[in-house]
């Protein structure tokens, strides 16, 4: 299988640990050298969703959140 077909992309970066503000935008530069396939947030001191709000590219991904919290993520 190659990695273009890979139905579960794997981890590509250290736990990254956030301040989250609910909807206020958080730009997490990265050095991936290619566009994320996603990212998970692997803990969080609250429930909280997160998502995109702005384009991803091979720099950075830019993400909101829905509540005020402390997450920690990975990305994909």
């Amino acid at each position: 299988m190659t990695k273009d077909l890979e139905l579960i992309p794997q981890i590509r970066s250290k736990p990254i640990l956030l301040k989250v503000l609910a909807n206020q935008r958080v730009i997490i530069k990265h050095e991936l050298g290619r566009v994320p396939a996603g990212w998970l947030v692997i803990d969080s001191n609250r429930p909280v969703n997160v998502w995109r709000s702005g384009p991803m590219d091979k720099k950075a991904i830019e993400l909101i959140a829905d509540q005020n919290a402390d997450i920690t993520l990975v990305l994909l």
